[in-house]
């Protein structure tokens, strides 16, 4: 007979030694933890089970090794308390033991009734045999192998919060970082061609194997590939220059820019404009140098005024005719560096910065008064922004962009495709979408098996190409096969026959020499889908918005001044309908009025009472607890839900054995979303509303997505920049600025011109007004 530790006794004891001693990290929600894992996990209460089971947490907390001793002494005092009882408990049954019994073989029973009990006890069949090697089985795994389990999870854990720790790190870096380059290397070259490049992670885990790296200056690359194989890994890897390759000398000389996906920057109290402007290290320390050296050269001569202001070439000659003598050699030698300096500061565009750092700001949304107030009035999404526009602005001889237009509307897309296809350096890009791609890249690197293949032309062409690649490449080894069975059956029917040896011989060298050379066998992957149930009709009107205003400002008055005024619209189950509009437009809020989660000042939002809408956003996946399993998420949601019928339903987003069961930290991205996916379908909704949905999603799930929306039987509302996604799910599109909501009559190419033409139009205006706020 076993017997546990008492828990609530045991979890007082251990929080008077632990939780009284104020040691970071430790918790009354770890004791708890961690006495749950003792009394259902303990097989046997000795040192070594204590110390293995409770050593980890303590040591990861860092726990005093007295304390540690204290707390494991006293587990060591209750489970030897808990034996003796044990042992008294055992002298009593022994008594029982003794006792008569009176047990009737089956031998001594009917040969009716012996069949009666097998059929009972199901020993006629081999259930009762195959269920007996199942526990014995069970049985067989030890209390250590189970600690171990334990261990290895726990192990995982930290791995993913070192993981997050780590990417809050880097994300808390600078608006924009780039190492300066050294221009005495090389001889300027700005094509780059390294071989043999190899790149593991710290943990070994090999991402690409004897690589090569081609970059040909002024084309824009596209690289694709799944989540989680190394793409951001590579461009970090070159954007700091520890690539290790035959060629790598060649990056020495360039400037090197990586803007990530995600940054966390604390922002300041400078302006946007002036920390785009001090983003570009190298301009700053040439003007800085330039300061110095006329600080120098003005106490050399009188004539030399302190007006030396306006462009490089004009202040550059007032300091030839300053009438210094020629012999002076620290002149001359100041006078040469600056010469330098400023043909440095001329490439960069020093006289013009500031009106470049205005007009990237202005495509990028930034207003005028955006652009004067201080960064750290900014959310988290305009941050990012200014990374991308301080990103632009330095100009970089390579510039690599992580999922570029996940923080950015529609607009500033369209904007930022127009400004990279007339970008007159070099362009790597990793994007999830696909209308973007076509219109920036010229060629596609495809990451995939731990090698590069280089693509000519767009995304489209890519996928087209890969397509035929791997069709002729199982032409070619179908081909293969076939012949080699053909010249197998010979062999085989012919090999015992003397007249036909040297045939068969023949033909068995052949076939040896067909294997050396044969090709590799082609790996079709599966294509991924999913579906929505269709939901059953409902009566009209499904979402009617009748003279709908609203503001998040209660104290307004005017309607007028309203984020949104008399908004007028309705939906059905036919509806497809794409909003689109600049960030902070209120596309958002107006989802949030169709959803209930908001009620306007003014007019009506009707809902039909047996509606059920279904929501998606780019945030779907962190609704989840990661320390649950995705079955486990889903009963939470969906509380009225059967184990094995989620565990059913899971499956059919390929989440499956013991990724079903498993915490979702140790989930993929991809993995997760699936998950967000079920839980959607699930709800089996009349009408989906999707914000962003696309972002973080790779390129597998996307187009996933968009093939469960077309088949579905239901209303749609989507907000999003993925120019692909809306063209392929959305027949009707409105626009939401100004206070106001129109649908646009045209298709999307249509609204891509003219969107194109009104920011263009803005972008001089904002520039033009920047330049009076500074006169």
């Amino acid at each position: 007979m076993m017997m546990k530790l008492d828990s609530e006794l045991l979890v007082k004891r251990l929080s008077e030694i632990l939780l009284g001693k104020d040691i970071e990290g430790l918790d009354k929600d770890l004791v708890e933890y961690i006495v749950g894992l003792l009394t259902e996990g303990l097989e046997e209460i000795t040192e070594d089970a204590i110390e293995e089971m409770m050593g980890p947490f303590l040591e990861s907390v860092v726990c005093p090794d007295e304390i540690s001793q204290q707390a494991k002494q006293v587990v060591l005092d209750m489970g030897s308390s808990l034996n003796s009882s044990l042992l008294n408990l055992d002298a009593g049954t022994k008594k029982l033991k003794q006792g008569l019994v009176n047990m009737k073989l089956d031998s001594d029973l009917s040969e009716a009734d012996q069949d009666a009990n097998k059929y009972l006890w199901g020993t006629d069949s081999k259930v009762h045999e195959l269920t007996n090697a199942s526990m014995e089985q069970k049985l067989k795994s030890s209390a250590k192998d189970r600690r171990k389990e334990r261990q290895e999870l726990e192990k995982a854990r930290r791995e993913f919060q070192a993981k997050i720790e780590q990417q809050r790190e880097d994300a808390a870096g600078e608006v924009a970082a780039m190492v300066l380059p050294d221009y005495t290397s090389g001889r300027n070259e700005r094509d780059v061609q390294i071989k043999n490049v190899s790149l593991s992670l710290d943990s070994g885990c090999l991402l690409l194997d004897s690589g090569e790296l081609k970059f040909t200056h002024k084309r824009r690359y596209g690289l694709v590939g799944k989540n989680g194989v190394g793409k951001t890994t590579l461009l970090k890897a070159i954007a700091s220059r520890q690539v290790d390759g035959v060629g790598i000398e060649v990056l020495r000389h360039l400037r090197i820019l990586h803007v990530r996906q995600e940054i966390e920057s604390k922002g300041g109290v400078v302006s946007v404009i002036k920390t785009v402007l001090d983003s570009d290290v190298e301009r700053l320390s040439l003007l800085k140098e330039e300061a110095s050296i006329l600080k120098r050269l003005e106490q050399d001569s009188e004539n030399i005024s302190k007006e030396i202001v306006g462009p490089i070439e004009d202040r550059h000659k007032n300091l030839k005719d300053s009438g210094i003598d020629p012999k002076n050699i620290e002149f001359q030698d100041d006078l040469k560096r600056l010469d330098q300096v400023h043909a440095r500061l001329q490439v960069l565009g020093a006289d013009s910065a500031e009106a470049r750092a205005s007009m990237i700001l202005s495509g990028l949304q930034f207003t005028p008064e955006m652009q004067t107030g201080p960064t750290s009035a900014l959310s988290g999404g305009w941050r990012m922004r200014v990374a991308l526009a301080a990103a632009l602005f330095i100009e970089p001889d390579i510039l690599m962009l992580d999922e570029p237009t996940n923080h950015l509307d529609l607009e500033a897309v369209l904007w930022l495709e127009s400004y990279l296809v007339e970008y007159n350096h070099t362009v790597i890009v990793v994007s999830h979408d696909r209308g973007f791609l076509n219109e920036v890249c010229t060629d596609i690197i495809e990451f995939v098996h731990q090698r590069l293949t280089y693509y000519r032309g767009n995304y489209d062409t890519y996928v087209k190409t890969a397509s035929e690649k791997i069709k002729n490449a199982m032409r070619v080894y179908q081909a293969y096969q076939d012949k080699r069975a053909h010249m197998m059956e010979f062999i085989t029917k012919f090999r015992a026959n003397a007249k036909r040896a040297t045939m068969v011989q023949s033909r068995i060298k052949a076939v040896e020499k067909m294997d050396i050379g044969a090709p590799e066998p082609v790996e079709v992957e599966t294509v991924w889908t999913f579906k929505i149930p269709n939901p059953e009709p409902i009566g009209r009107p499904i979402i009617a918005i009748d003279d709908v205003s609203f503001d998040y400002d209660k104290k307004k008055i005017d309607e007028s001044e309203f984020l949104l005024q008399k908004i007028n619209f309705g939906v059905d189950l036919t509806s497809r309908i794409g909003i689109l509009g600049a960030n902070g437009a209120g596309k958002s809020t107006l989802l949030n009025l169709i959803m209930g989660q908001l009620n306007p000042i003014y007019g009506n939002c009707t809902v039909n009472a047996r509606l059920r809408i279904g929501h998606f956003t780019q945030h779907s996946a962190d609704k989840f607890d990661l320390r649950l399993s995705a079955v486990e998420n889903m009963l939470n949601l969906f509380e009225y839900a059967e184990d094995q019928e989620m565990r059913c339903f899971v499956g059919k987003f390929q989440i499956q054995g013991v990724d079903a069961i498993k915490p979702m930290f140790l989930l993929s991205g991809g993995q997760k979303s699936r998950v967000a996916f079920a839980s959607l379908a699930y709800q089996k909704p009349h009408v989906i509303v999707m914000d962003e949905p696309t972002n973080h999603l790779d390129m597998e799930s996307i187009d996933a997505l968009v093939q469960a929306i077309q088949d579905f039987k239901g209303g749609l509302i989507v907000v999003s920049h993925d120019q692909y996604f809306i063209s392929n799910t959305c027949s009707e599109l409105w626009v939401v600025g100004g206070g106001v909501g129109t649908r646009f009559r045209g298709n999307f190419d249509e609204y891509k011109k003219h969107t194109l033409e009104k920011t263009r139009k803005r972008v001089e205006a904002s520039v033009k007004s920047l330049s009076t706020i500074n006169d």
